[in-house]
């Protein structure tokens, strides 16, 4: 067994672990279903917290990111009982479905092992000094949980709700597989990419997807999103539940690609030339 397959053999352990302490929360917690949700989703990120602090390694928390809208997925299919869902909550669910395990693969796929931290949880560490668990516990991993816990919302309308609009529905449906496609592509093409015979130093992947758009993975990102969001007005959520989809956006666009951005100047003497030709999220279609 190579380094690497044990330590993603821990990493499961380790979220099969995380999944029983959210159970146990649900159980325990006597609010409401979207009350005992979040609860969970807190305890199991204070579990995933307290053994990155153990293993010194805070990208313990990064798969967590994809694994949870999964979780939530079965807790909505063991409380609800399958009998009582219909067509769109099976769409729904594989939607949910194969952005998680995608997703979950293309980190498993990238991850070298537990000498592997996040580049952005390194220069927290250097940055942050004694005050990086802070950083770790309420920015690295409990924003996040936070975060990913709103765009989930929309879901407790899909598995609960009526089908008010299902023109939305579909148009999210569309959207959601769409943004999940893209991100297939773009994450697929990175990755050939980095597998590439005689890579040259500060190379840049401008050709595909790549070629088009700086972050297409992002924007994939940003469309499963609103694609969930557009399910929960679809079955009768009310307008406040695209805040977590509004959110994303807010991330990806104010922090994620600005910091992108900032790490690729400094390390690819290329990457000003192609940031000046190639827009961050949407082609720029010229005449001619």
């Amino acid at each position: 067994m190579t380094s690497k397959v044990r330590a993603l053999a821990q990493v499961t352990l380790i979220y099969a672990g995380l999944a029983g302490v959210g159970v146990a929360a649900y159980v325990a917690w006597p609010g409401s279903e979207i009350e005992r949700f979040l609860v969970a989703d807190i305890a199991m990120t204070v579990g995933c917290y307290l053994v990155s602090v153990v293993k010194r390694n805070s990208s313990l928390y990064d798969p967590y990111w994809s694994v949870i809208p999964f979780f939530f997925v079965g807790g909505f299919f063991l409380t609800g009982g399958a009998e009582a869902w219909d067509l769109t909550d099976s769409a729904v669910a594989v939607l949910v479905s194969l952005w998680s395990w995608r997703l979950t693969f293309n980190w498993a796929r990238g991850w070298p092992g537990w000498e592997h931290e996040d580049w952005r949880y390194v220069d927290f560490r250097v940055a942050h000094g004694r005050w990086f668990q802070f950083t770790n516990f309420f920015g690295i991993q409990l924003f996040p949980t936070v975060l990913v816990f709103a765009g989930c919302v929309p879901l407790f309308w899909v598995f609960g709700g009526e089908r008010v609009h299902p023109e939305l529905l579909v148009l999210g449906l569309c959207i959601g597989l769409l943004g999940t496609l893209l991100e297939h592509i773009a994450d697929n093409q990175l990755a050939a990419f980095k597998r590439r015979e005689s890579p040259l130093p500060g190379d840049i992947l401008d050709t595909g997807l790549w070629g088009a758009m700086r972050y297409p993975n992002y924007l994939g990102e940003m469309l499963f999103w609103w694609g969930l969001a557009l399910c929960g007005l679809g079955a009768g959520g009310p307008t406040w539940v695209v805040s977590g989809a509004v959110a994303m956006v807010v991330l990806f666009v104010v922090v994620s690609i600005p910091l992108k951005d900032k790490r690729m100047r400094r390390s690819r003497p290329e990457f000003e030339a192609y940031r000046a030709r190639v827009p961050a999220l949407f082609p720029r279609f010229r005449d001619g």
